[in-house]
């Protein structure tokens, strides 16, 4: 009996070592992080317990929420006063916590440390720092401009690869001719090109020198009728109802099966998928997949642009240990802590000296990801507007359902829900 009681009086001392119970001299800051990934869940594991052993008697939590319910559980937090003190930011979503006034104005801290920005893509500063305070410590930048293209198929249908010279329509239009295959009855059983989620249509809007509004940080009107807007929207139609050669919402459903344009991309059922790097890890997943990437084509008049995301860490405002939780972000966006994420090929560092290092540009994935170091200049963020997302998923989505199943067109629709927009949300900019 006594032999056992000794074990267990051992046992609870570890126990109490090794923080089992609350102790009281703890500090805690929680962190709020939408990674899921398995790979780079461990990497920020790793980090945060090299942070705890650095700064002893903090305690860093991570509360970690899928991406597509992140916003909103973070909207809610903060409404009722729970939120956490550190928040991985969304470049496009921090725009609604930016106008919330839910974030902490970082420039104090920034100045007191010298922590120069110049040495990040200038592109995702600005966008973290409207009106020129910084409300977020960049992490990654993600232009979704890249188009990944299967090389068996290609080498198959006798196509070269893709280079950074073709554009729209012609080229892309003659490359995706080629690519598509059928069966015996006529049926396509590959399809040349898709985005990697829902139809749109934005990267041709920009490559066509176009945008969404009139002005991304201080937009007054939106500018789907414009006849760069307009065109864009037509020959995006042309490719599934005139040409055929990229799947309708019905046809996609049928050939994917749930598992969505990545899936088909991997199956060998699209040749071509539009999107950004972060795909790389899956697709490696792919034994039999040889893939590269190549830029977005250009438009019409040779201009470049596309979509892009990115990620950075901010302070929410209620947080009460706001000097403890910015020397954690200064951590956790270091040079040390990002190498790791950047390794795994899964994100683009927004530090530019790391962006350019081997640790990026020889990660796992396509040969030719160096073309996204330049990608950043032609790099559209969505609008600096409290609404946008009611605008584009609420409104302006549900309207072009019917055009990208065929059952209108865009002339038809861009028109009238341009003006239902502008007099809902714009008009009283317009006054």
């Amino acid at each position: 009996m006594k032999r056992i009681l000794t074990v267990w009086a051992l046992l609870l001392t570890a126990c109490l070592n090794l923080s089992c119970v609350p102790r009281k001299d703890v500090l805690t800051i929680r962190v709020a992080d939408f990674l899921t990934d398995p790979a780079l869940i461990k990497i920020l594991n790793a980090t945060v317990l090299d942070i705890e052993n650095k700064n002893p008697g903090v305690q860093v939590t991570l509360e970690t929420t899928p991406y597509n319910d992140y916003q909103q559980k973070i909207i809610t937090q903060i409404t009722a006063d729970a939120a956490p003190d550190i928040l991985y930011v969304e470049a496009n979503n921090f725009v609604d916590l930016y106008l919330r006034d839910a974030l902490e104005d970082l420039t104090p801290y920034a100045q007191k440390d010298q922590v120069d920005l110049k040495v990040y893509y200038p592109s995702i500063v600005k966008r973290f720092s409207p009106n020129g305070k910084i409300f977020a410590i960049p992490q990654d930048i993600a232009p979704a401009g890249l188009m990944y293209y299967n090389k068996k198929i290609f080498q198959e249908a006798g196509v070269p690869f893709p280079t950074g010279d073709w554009s729209w329509p012609k080229d892309f239009l003659d490359v995706c001719q080629k690519l598509v295959k059928k069966d015996a009855t006529g049926k396509v059983v590959r399809w040349a090109y898709d985005e990697a989620y829902p139809i749109n249509f934005e990267n041709f809007i920009f490559s066509n020198g176009g945008d969404w509004v009139d002005n991304t940080e201080h937009p007054t009107r939106f500018m789907g009728d414009s006849p760069r807007a307009l065109e864009a929207a037509r020959f995006r139609w042309d490719l599934i109802h005139t040409y055929h050669v990229a799947p309708s919402v019905t046809e996609m459903q049928s050939f994917s099966f749930g598992g969505g344009v990545q899936q088909m991309f991997v199956n060998g059922q699209i040749a071509m998928m539009a999107s950004g790097i972060w795909h790389v890890p899956q697709l490696l997943k792919a034994k039999d997949l040889d893939f590269d990437v190549v830029e977005f084509p250009k438009g019409p008049k040779g201009l470049k642009g596309w979509s892009s995301g990115g990620s950075g860490y901010a302070i929410c405002k209620s947080s009460k240990h706001k000097d403890l939780a910015w020397q954690i972000i200064r951590q956790l966006a270091a040079e040390s802590s990002i190498s790791g994420l950047a390794a795994t090929g899964m994100i683009q560092p927004a530090l530019i000296k790391l962006a350019n290092s081997d640790t990026f540009l020889k990660s796992p994935g396509p040969a030719n990801k160096g073309i996204l170091l330049k990608m950043t200049e032609y790099s559209h963020f969505s609008p600096f507007f409290a609404n946008w997302g009611e605008i584009y998923y609420g409104v302006l989505g549900p309207a072009l359902d019917p055009v990208w199943m065929g059952k209108t067109t865009p002339e038809k629709v861009l028109p009238g829900i341009t003006k239902k927009i502008n007099d809902k949300f714009f008009k009283a900019k317009n006054k």
